[in-house]
C-alpha cells in the first residue's frame, strides 16, 4: 500500500492481513460468502473429519446471526485459526471454529472463474457508471476516463511481462495466475475511499493499495493529485505524458507499479497469500520494480533500475543507522508499519532487495523458494526468520552487514 504521506502511521493493511490469525483478517471487506446454502447432495459428505488440503468444500457458516456459505478450495486448517477457503473468484475466506456449522466434501476441483463473468460480478459491487477494459492478463474495472484506463492497462501488461521475463532469468519458474488479475481504477479520491473504508481504516491517508483477501488492486485517477492536472482539463494521451514527465508525478506512477507488482507476486506463485512473507521481503520487491521513468511511453522504468526515491531516502538514513538495524528489519515488521521509521524502512528494504538481486541472486532464489514453503497460517518467531535468512545467506549477519552498506555506498 502507498500512502499520500510516507511518514504516516496508517497500518500497511495488505500485508497486516498476513498474521497468524486469518480468521480474523480474510473476512475485512465482508465478502464471506452467499446466504441461503443449498442442501447437499447425496454425493457429499458432511462434516468429515479434517478434509485434505485441496478439497472442494462447501463451507455453512454464521456471520452476524446469519448462516452463509462458501464453496472453494481448503487452503489451510487449524484447530485453533479455523479453515481458509480459496473461491472459484480467487477470494479467501477465513472461517473461525466458533462460526462453522457445517462441511461438506464436493466432487472434483475448483474451476476459477472466466476473466469476463468476474469482471461483470464486481461490477455489482461497485457503483453505477463502472465499465470493464480487458487485456491478456488483467481485467479494469474504471469509472475514469477511457485513455487513463488504457494508459493503466498497458503499464500493467508491460510489468506483467517484465516481472516474469525477470524472473525466469534469476532462476525461478513462475506460474500463470491461476484466477484472472482485476483492478478497479476510481474516478475521484472519495469514490476511492469509500470503497477502501470497508475494507480497512485509514483509507483517507492511502492513494492505492493491493488487498490479499480479495485478490483485487484499487486506486483511484492520480492525474489529478497534488494539482498535477489542471481544472476541467479532459484527460488525454498527450496530457497523460506531460504529467508523467513532471518531477511529482514520480511517485503517481511508483505507487500504480508497486501495487500492481504486489498483485502479480501472490498470483504468479513467488508469494503465498496470507503465507509468512516477511514484510521487508514483500516491499523491497515492490520497491525494486516500481522505479519510475518519465522518458518513458507509460512511465514505467523497467526492471532493475536504481529507486531513486530510495536510493535517497537510504543515504539519508545511513549516517544515523544503527548496527542492529538489518537485524531488526528482517525479525520485525514493525519498522515498516511505524510512522516514525516507515521511510528510512522502506528504504533500507528496497536497498537489501536491490543488493541481493544484483551480488547474490543465486542465494535469493533459495531464500524466496524458502520462504514460500512456510504455509498459511504459520507464523516464525524472530529466531525462526533470522535462521531462515542465514539459512541462505551465511550465518555472519554482521558481515553481510558490512558488504551490503559497502555496496550500496558505491551505488549510484
Amino acid at each position: 500500500m502507498h500512502s499520500t504521506n510516507l511518514l504516516s502511521s496508517v497500518l500497511q493493511v495488505c500485508f497486516l492481513s498476513s498474521i497468524c490469525c486469518f480468521a480474523g483478517i480474510a473476512c475485512c471487506g465482508k465478502i464471506r460468502g452467499q446466504t441461503e446454502p443449498s442442501p447437499p447432495s447425496a454425493s457429499e459428505k458432511t462434516n468429515p473429519v479434517k478434509p485434505p488440503l485441496q478439497s472442494l468444500l462447501r463451507m455453512t457458516f454464521e456471520e452476524s446471526k446469519e448462516l452463509r456459505v462458501v464453496v472453494g478450495e481448503l487452503v489451510a486448517c487449524h484447530e485453533i485459526q479455523g479453515h481458509l477457503i480459496l473461491d472459484a473468484d480467487g477470494q479467501l475466506t477465513a472461517i473461525a471454529p466458533s462460526e462453522l456449522k457445517r462441511i461438506e466434501e464436493l466432487p472434483g476441483t475448483l474451476v476459477p472463474t472466466p476473466a469476463k463473468e468476474l469482471a461483470a460480478r464486481v461490477l455489482k459491487l461497485l457503483p453505477a457508471g463502472f465499465k470493464t477494459m480487458q487485456k491478456d492478463h488483467i481485467a479494469v474495472c474504471y469509472n475514469t476516463s477511457d485513455v487513463y484506463a488504457r494508459w493503466n492497462l498497458s503499464l500493467y501488461e508491460r510489468l506483467h511481462k517484465g516481472f516474469y521475463a525477470f524472473w525466469k532469468k534469476n532462476g525461478i519458474e513462475l506460474l500463470p495466475p491461476r484466477f484472472p488479475l482485476v483492478a478497479l481504477l476510481f474516478e475521484t479520491k472519495q469514490g476511492y475511499v469509500d470503497y477502501a473504508s470497508k475494507e480497512f481504516a485509514g483509507a483517507e491517508n492511502t492513494i492505492g493499495y493491493y488487498h490479499q483477501t480479495t485478490n483485487r488492486l484499487a486506486s483511484y485517477d492520480l492525474t489529478g493529485i497534488e494539482g498535477m492536472l489542471p481544472p476541467g482539463a479532459q484527460v488525454n494521451q498527450e496530457l497523460i505524458n506531460q504529467i508523467l514527465s513532471r518531477p511529482q508525478a514520480e511517485r503517481t506512477v511508483a505507487t500504480i507499479v508497486h501495487e500492481a507488482c504486489h498483485q502479480i507476486s501472490f498470483n504468479s506463485g513467488l508469494q503465498v497469500r496470507l503465507g509468512d512473507s516477511p514484510l521487508w521481503f514483500s516491499e523491497g520487491l515492490a520497491t525494486f520494480f516500481e522505479s519510475p521513468d518519465p522518458n518513458s511511453p507509460n512511465g514505467w522504468g523497467g526492471t532493475g533500475k536504481v529507486n531513486i526515491y530510495n536510493y535517497q531516502n537510504l543515504a539519508r538514513y545511513m549516517p544515523q543507522r544503527r548496527s542492529d538495524s538489518l537485524e531488526t528489519l528482517l525479525m520485525d515488521d514493525g519498522k515498516l508499519r511505524s510512522g516514525e521509521t516507515m521511510t528510512s524502512a522502506y528504504a533500507e528494504a528496497w536497498g537489501l532487495t536491490f543488493y541481493l538481486l544484483k551480488s547474490k541472486p543465486k542465494q535469493f532464489a533459495s531464500y524466496v523458494k524458502s520462504i514460500r514453503e512456510i504455509p498459511p497460517g504459520k507464523t516464525s518467531s524472530p529466531k525462526e526468520r533470522i535462521e531462515l535468512f542465514q539459512h541462505s545467506f551465511g550465518d555472519d549477519l554482521s558481515k553481510f552487514d558490512k558488504d551490503f552498506v559497502r555496496f550500496m555506498q558505491k551505488v549510484r
